[in-house]
C-alpha cells in the first residue's frame, strides 16, 4: 500500500533501482503482470481479504482494477457524479473484506487547487463517488490530504489522514473519519503543535494511530491515538515516522531513524536501514495477521526495498525488478498477502505491475 503521499517539494531526477552495496541485496524473482489498461497510471495497491486492488487513472479519468490472482485484472466500474470526479486520479485505497474506500482528486478552479472526493464500493462491485463540499478537504485552510485506512475490527470504519490549519493559523495533522465510508467528519489531531501527520493506521483494539513528525530545533517524531477519531492523545516516539501499518498485534512504523514498533501503549525501537536521512519512504505493507512486511524508499539517488519477518527487528534488502527515475511523482507501491508481494511502479510515463514470492 502506498503511503508516501504527504511529502511536498521537488526532487532532482535520479535513478530508482537496486544499487550495489557492501552487502548485496537478496535477489527476488519478479514476474511482470500484463497491465490492465494501456496508458494508465497506478498510484496505490492493496490486498483485500481475497482479492487485489490497484487504483490510479486513465487519460479519460479515474480508474481502478480488481484481481483475484494478481495476474488477470478487470476494471472496476466507477460512477462519478461530479465534474472534477470525472477528471480525477485515484491516489489511495483502503479495504476491509469486500468493502473499499478510495480518495481521488483533480486540479481545478481559479487557483488550480485539488478538488478532492471519495469513492465507496457498492454491493454490485461498482464504486460510487461522493462529492463533499469543497471546504471539507480543500479551501484556504487545507494543507494536504493523504492515505486512507480501514478499521481492523467490526464494524468497518474508515479514516483519511492529512494536514490542516488550526485556529492559530499554523498547520497540524488532521483526520477525516467515517462510520459508513460515504460521509467524513474532520478532526484536528494536534492543532498548534508544530507537527504534521504523515500516515494513519488502524489499531488492533479499535481506533486510530496518526504518525508524523514535529518541527523544532531538530526534526523529531510524533504520534497520536484516538478511540473515536475525534479525541486525541499524544504518544512520544524517538524518531520521525513516515509510514505505519498494522502488523501482528501491534503497529509497525518506519522513518529516517529506522523501524519502530507500537504495542498499543509505547513505541519501541527496532532495526534500521543505515543512514536514512533525506530518504523518501514510498510504501509500507505487511501480511495479516503478521509475518512478512515490505518497505520501499527513494534513498536520494536510488530506490530500494527491504523485507522483514520479525516485526522490523531485522531487515534484508531485496532487489527490485526495474530501474525508474525518481521524481516527486515516482510510485513504488506495495501490497502483501502471505509471501506474495505485488509491486506497482510508475515513473509518470510507464506504469507496470510485478509479482514475486518472498523467501
Amino acid at each position: 500500500m502506498r503511503r508516501g503521499a504527504l511529502v511536498f517539494g521537488v526532487l532532482a531526477l535520479v535513478s530508482c533501482s537496486s544499487p550495489s552495496s557492501p552487502s548485496s541485496p537478496q535477489a527476488l524473482t519478479w514476474r511482470e503482470v500484463t497491465f490492465p489498461a494501456a496508458g494508465a497510471t497506478v498510484q496505490d495497491v492493496a490486498f483485500c481479504d481475497d482479492h487485489w486492488l490497484a487504483v490510479g487513472g486513465l487519460a479519460t479519468g479515474p480508474a481502478a482494477w480488481r484481481s483475484t490472482d494478481g495476474t488477470t485484472w478487470t476494471a472496476v466500474r466507477l460512477a462519478p457524479v461530479s465534474f472534477y470526479g470525472r477528471q480525477s486520479t485515484i491516489s489511495t485505497v483502503a479495504c476491509r473484506g469486500a468493502d473499499a474506500v478510495a480518495v481521488g482528486a483533480a486540479s481545478g478552479g481559479a487557483h488550480g487547487n485539488p478538488r478532492t472526493s471519495t469513492w465507496r464500493s457498492r454491493p454490485d462491485g461498482s464504486w460510487l463517488e461522493y462529492e463533499p463540499a469543497f471546504t471539507q478537504f480543500g479551501g484556504q485552510d487545507s494543507v494536504g490530504v493523504g492515505a486512507a485506512a480501514a478499521s481492523l475490527a467490526p464494524p468497518a470504519t474508515w479514516a483519511i489522514v492529512g494536514n490542516w490549519l488550526g485556529p492559530d493559523g499554523s498547520p497540524g495533522p488532521a483526520l477525516w473519519h467515517s462510520a459508513d465510508g460515504a460521509t467524513f467528519e474532520r478532526s484536528l489531531v494536534a492543532p498548534g503543535s508544530s507537527a504534521r501527520g504523515t500516515d494513519v493506521a488502524p489499531l488492533p483494539g479499535g481506533g486510530w494511530l496518526v504518525a508524523g513528525e514535529a518541527y523544532g530545533a531538530t526534526l523529531t517524531g510524533a504520534s497520536w491515538t484516538s478511540e473515536d477519531g475525534a479525541t486525541w492523545a499524544p504518544v512520544p516516539v524517538g524518531g520521525p515516522l513516515a509510514l505505519v501499518t498494522p502488523h501482528g498485534d501491534g503497529t509497525l512504523g518506519v522513518g529516517p531513524a529506522g523501524a519502530w514498533w507500537f504495542d498499543g501503549k509505547t513505541w519501541q525501537r527496532r532495526g534500521g536501514f543505515g543512514d536514512a536521512g533525506g530518504w523518501r519512504f514510498l510504501s509500507l505493507a505487511a501480511a495479516s495477521p503478521g509475518g512478512l512486511a515490505v518497505v520501499t524508499a527513494a534513498t536520494g539517488s536510488t530506490c530500494r526495498m527491504w523485507t522483514t519477518r520479525d516485526g522490523g527487528t531485522t531487515w534484508a534488502e531485496a532487489t527490485m525488478p526495474v530501474s525508474l527515475p525518481v521524481t516527486a511523482e515516482t510510485v513504488a507501491a506495495i501490497a502483501v498477502h502471505g509471501d506474495t508481494v505485488l509491486l506497482a511502479t510508475d515513473d509518470g510515463t510507464d506504469a507496470r505491475l510485478w509479482l514475486t514470492t518472498a523467501p
